[in-house]
């Protein structure tokens, strides 16, 4: 639980310094994720476990949390998952 907490500490931080650098790029990807995530021709649920197979798949520990919580926020099971 550790890691994952340093994880989160860590994409944390990265996220409020990209925000006080007001980051056009980095504004433009929240505004991509409010866009992309919310239900739609696949639900949110499916869409963030797809997610979570692309943030393994490219080996991003930060978007792997990320991405495992939202999809446990939107109900995702472990049956699931696997």
């Amino acid at each position: 639980m550790d890691k994952i907490e340093e994880i989160k500490r860590r994409r944390k931080l990265a996220h409020s310094r990209l925000l006080s650098l007001q980051s056009k790029v980095y504004e433009r990807f929240l505004e991509m994720e409010k866009v992309v995530f919310p239900d739609g021709a696949l639900i949110k649920k499916h869409k963030e476990l797809i997610a979570v197979g692309i943030s393994v798949a490219t080996n991003c520990e930060s978007c792997m949390e990320w991405h495992i919580t939202q999809a446990a926020d939107a109900e995702a099971s472990l049956r699931e998952s696997s």
